[in-house]
C-alpha cells in the first residue's frame, strides 16, 4: 500500500494502482450493480475517451449531476482523467441552478443520468454538449484511446460550499488535494482492503467524496452506495454487506438507532467504525447508537475548503459495554495527522493556552482558493493558513472545542450571544428534535435572539421560554420562537441557517413567548 511519499498524485493514478493490486476485488456497488477494480479502471478509461470527444479536457468545464450510483462514479473518475474542471452538482438541481454553477465557462459539458437530463430538457437548453452517464464507457468509437493522465496539481474540482450561513462559494481543489485527504483518513481510521464501506452520504460533497470514494480507491476497500436513504434500507445494507465502516450524518445515525428495534433478530453488525459529519453530533444520538450497535460514533470535523480537520474517536472504556463516553457538546476531538491548528485573536496573535480564539488550520488537503474571488481568498487564506471562521479553544489534552462561528453571533444590546450555546439548551428539552438560532435585526439597529424548532410533541413557546430562562442569561433567551415541521438542510445534512432566518423573516405568523403551537 503506498505511503504518503509514493502515493499517486491523481485519482487516475489511485485507480490504476488499485486495479493492479486488487483487480478482482469489488470496488463499488449499488442496487445490484457491482464493478471490481479492474472493471472500474477499464470503464473509466473508455468513459474518459468519450468525454474528451465531447469537449471535456484541460481548460474546459464539466458539470456532473452526481447521483450515488456506479455510473456516476465512473463519470467522475473519467472527468478527472480528462483533466477538465469539474463541478459536482445536486442530482435534483434545476437548469437555472446548473447554469449558474457553470457561469463563465465556454461550452460547458453537462453530464448526468438520462432520465434526469430528459427531465431538464437539457439537450435543447444547455449551452454546451450533453452526455449521458448511462452506458458511457460503451459509447463512441471502440478504438479511441483514453486521454493522457493529467498532472495532479492543476485545478480540478469546483466544490461549492453548502451555503448554510450565506451564499455558496466554489472552493477549487486539485486531484492531489483529494489524495492527501484520503491519506489522512487512512492514517486516522485504518481503512484497508478488508473493509466494506457503506456511504450513506452524497459523494458530491467533501465528506462523502473523500471519506467514502477516494479513500476506498487508495486502500482497496469495497464501497457500497446506499442510493435513496431510509433507515430500514441502510440497516439492511449494513447486514447484507457485512459492512465494517459507515460514513453517515448525525441525522442518519439517529434515525438508524431509533429504528433498529429488530436489529437483534437480524444478528449483530460487523461495524468497527462509524464516521459522522455534516453537523454537530448530539451526545444523546451518540449514546443511543452505541447502545444499539456496540460502536461509538467517531465525529469528523472539517470543511469544504480544508477537508478533515479533527476527529473525536472513542476513548478506551473504563468497564464493560461500548468503548468510551459520548462527547461533550462542542468537543470535536484532536486534529488529525498532518493537520496543524492555531488559535488567534482579532490582531492575528496566538492566544494563551486554553483561551478561546479564531481557528486557523493548515493541511496538505488545502484548497487553492475560491473561484473568481481573489479578494475573499486573500481574506481567508494567508501564508498557507485557512481562517475557518470558527471560534474554538484547545484543552490540556489537545482536544479541540468549537465555541461557535464569529459571524453568527447575535448582538443583543452590546452583549454577544452564541447561537450554538442557545441551541444546545433548546435541544436539551425532551420534546425538541431540532433547533436553529439566529439574530433578527431590529428597527433601532440592534438584534434579538430568534429560534425555529422542530417539536416531537405538544409544546408552546411559553414553555420553551421558561425552559431557557432557567438555563440561560436573560439576553440569551429567544425573544421569538417559531415551530416548523422540518428545517431546510443541504444534502449533507447541514441546516441552512441563513435560509431559516430569511424564511422566518418573511412569514407574517410568528410566535413570541405568549404564543402556542397550533
Amino acid at each position: 500500500m503506498p505511503s504518503s511519499a509514493d502515493a499517486p498524485r491523481t485519482l487516475g493514478g489511485l485507480l490504476a494502482a488499485a486495479a493492479d493490486r486488487w483487480p478482482d476485488r469489488p470496488a463499488v456497488e449499488q442496487g445490484g450493480v457491482r464493478l471490481d477494480f479492474a472493471d472500474l479502471h477499464w470503464q473509466t478509461g473508455r468513459a474518459a475517451a468519450r468525454l474528451a470527444a465531447a469537449g471535456a479536457g484541460p481548460g474546459a468545464t464539466a458539470v456532473l449531476l452526481f447521483d450515488n450510483t456506479p455510473d456516476c462514479v465512473v463519470a467522475f473518475l473519467a472527468a478527472a482523467r480528462t483533466g477538465t474542471r469539474l463541478v459536482p452538482a445536486e442530482p435534483g438541481a434545476t437548469l437555472t441552478q446548473l447554469t449558474t454553477l457553470a457561469a463563465g465557462a465556454d461550452g460547458p459539458v453537462l453530464i448526468g443520468r438520462a432520465e434526469r437530463l430528459a427531465a431538464l430538457d437539457a439537450a435543447g437548453s444547455w449551452p454546451g454538449p450533453v452526455v449521458e452517464t448511462d452506458g458511457l464507457p460503451q459509447a463512441g468509437p471502440a478504438d479511441r484511446p483514453a486521454p493522457a493522465e493529467p498532472g495532479g496539481d492543476a485545478p480540478f474540482l469546483h466544490q461549492f460550499s453548502s451555503g448554510s450561513t450565506g451564499a455558496p462559494k466554489a472552493a477549487v481543489h486539485t486531484q492531489h488535494n483529494l489524495v492527501q485527504g484520503a491519506l489522512i483518513y487512512r492514517t486516522t481510521f485504518g481503512y484497508g482492503p478488508a473493509d466494506t464501506v457503506v456511504a450513506a452520504v452524497p459523494l458530491l460533497h467533501s465528506f462523502g467524496m473523500v471519506a467514502g470514494l477516494v479513500t476506498s480507491l487508495l486502500t482497496g476497500a469495497r464501497l457500497v452506495l446506499l442510493g435513496r436513504f431510509t433507515p430500514g434500507r441502510l440497516l439492511g445494507e449494513l447486514h447484507r454487506t457485512g459492512a465494517t465502516v459507515l460514513v453517515a450524518t448525525p441525522l442518519a445515525c439517529d434515525l438508524l438507532a431509533r429504528s433498529a428495534g429488530a436489529a437483534a433478530a437480524a444478528g449483530p453488525l460487523a461495524l468497527r467504525l462509524c464516521l459522522s459529519s455534516g453537523a454537530a453530533l448530539h451526545p444523546a444520538t451518540a449514546e443511543r447508537f452505541a447502545e444499539r450497535f456496540g460502536v461509538r460514533v467517531s465525529q469528523v470535523y472539517g470543511c469544504t475548503e480544508a477537508g478533515i480537520i479533527a476527529s473525536r474517536q472513542p476513548e478506551p472504556a473504563a468497564g464493560p459495554g461500548p468503548e468510551g463516553a459520548p462527547a461533550p457538546a462542542g468537543d470535536v476531538g484532536r486534529p488529525t495527522p498532518g493537520v496543524e491548528v492555531r488559535l488567534v485573536d482579532e490582531t492575528g496573535a496566538d492566544v494563551a493556552a486554553g483561551a478561546e480564539g479564531l481557528l486557523l488550520v493548515r493541511t496538505p488537503a488545502m484548497f487553492l482558493g475560491y473561484l473568481d474571488r481573489p479578494g475573499t481568498t486573500a481574506e481567508v487564506l494567508r501564508d498557507g493558513w485557512y481562517r475557518t471562521g470558527d471560534l474554538a479553544r484547545l484543552d490540556g489534552a489537545g482536544r479541540l472545542h468549537l465555541i461557535g462561528r464569529k459571524d453568527t453571533f447575535v448582538n443583543v444590546g452590546g452583549k454577544k450571544v452564541n447561537p450554538v450555546e442557545v441551541e444546545q439548551v433548546l435541544l436539551g428539552h425532551p420534546l425538541l428534535a431540532e433547533a436553529v438560532v439566529w439574530g433578527e435585526d431590529l428597527p433601532d439597529g440592534g438584534q434579538r435572539v430568534r429560534a425555529t424548532v422542530v417539536a416531537t410533541g405538544p409544546l408552546t413557546a411559553a414553555e420553551l421560554g421558561a425552559w431557557c430562562r432557567k438555563r440561560l442569561q436573560p439576553h440569551q433567551v429567544p425573544g421569538g420562537v417559531e415551530f416548523a415541521a422540518a428545517l431546510p438542510k443541504s444534502s449533507s445534512g447541514k441546516i441552512r441557517r441563513a435560509e431559516v432566518a430569511a424564511a422566518a423573516g418573511d412569514r407574517s405568523r410568528t410566535y413570541d413567548h405568549g404564543g402556542t403551537r397550533s
